[in-house]
């Protein structure tokens, strides 16, 4: 709302009939110099306070890439474990992975392992590049990813896979993804089974802090030497994920998981839990 003042002066002028009165009613101005007008100081410009940058590697899991930012790496680790089981044993992962550019990075040193036969883990690595980024007003972003590894176990490889991750924001705290690694091809074995997956992910920020995620996938069909499966008929995997920012550079996660529809047994035998955290190092 703004103020408008209004002033009105009222002026007081003496009337006479008397040419005398008249003449010493108004002075005389003969000589003098009228006043210099002299204009108000000038306001000081406040200094331009510069904006705050804009985070590479934002709080808000929703908000970020799907590859690391360059010169971003990352260590962290999952412990997971069954109920049949209790810990004993358990499954260790070790992750590592790095922003070669903006749009390129390297997943390396994953190293997972059960805690009675540490010597006889998987060995695996991948790499991400960017697709597409920033489509459909900002909202859409797609990387192509493949992955692989080396059994100790087994001696033999891991493994082919092979996809597109892609992540579509309806709003800004759902949103819709597929983690890639769609198209699996065996390396190992005397029977080398090729399917095509089709997982989904619903992503929900609950705070700028807390993200949740829920994971399954829809159907998993055979290309070769394997069987197709459809989410309710034949598996239908479910993993709840809790993903919380306790420092910018630091996030821990837990979550678990069941197969809704097991072949066999009841669906508490196939509860699975994890625990795991990720720590970031560069320019964030």
């Amino acid at each position: 709302m703004r103020l408008v003042s209004f002033f009105f002066p009222v002026l007081a002028i003496p009337y006479t009939t008397g040419s005398a009165l008249a003449q010493d009613a108004v002075p005389s101005t003969e000589g003098e110099v009228a006043p210099t007008e002299t204009a108000p100081p000038a306001t000081p410009a406040l200094p331009e306070v510069p904006a705050a940058p804009v985070p590479r590697w934002p709080r808000e899991i929703i908000n970020r890439v799907l590859t690391y930012p360059k010169g971003v790496a990352v260590a962290g680790l999952d412990i997971s474990t069954s109920t049949s089981h209790f810990f004993d044993p358990a499954t260790l992962r070790v992750l590592g992975g790095y922003g070669i550019s903006d749009d390129l990075e390297i997943n390396f040193a994953h190293y997972s392992f059960a805690t009675n036969a540490a010597g006889k883990g998987s060995v695996d690595t991948g790499l991400g590049y960017k697709i597409l980024r920033g489509a459909v007003d900002g909202k859409l972003e797609m990387i192509a990813r493949v992955q692989t590894g080396y059994s100790l176990a087994a001696k033999g490889l891991n493994p082919l896979a092979v996809g597109t991750h892609v992540q579509y924001n309806v709003t800004p705290k759902i949103a819709l993804i597929t983690p890639g690694g769609q198209l699996s091809v065996a390396l190992a074995g005397d029977v080398k089974p090729i399917t095509f997956g089709l997982p989904v992910s619903l992503g929900f920020q609950a705070t700028p802090e807390l993200y949740l995620q829920l994971d399954t996938t829809l159907a998993t069909f055979s290309i070769s030497n394997s069987a197709t499966t459809f989410i309710f008929a034949d598996s239908t995997p479910l993993f709840a994920g809790a993903y919380y920012n306790v420092l910018p550079a630091l996030d821990v996660n837990a979550g678990f998981g069941v197969n809704a529809t097991p072949a066999t047994g009841g669906v508490g035998d196939t509860l699975a839990v994890l625990v795991g955290a990720r720590y970031y190092v560069g320019q964030l």
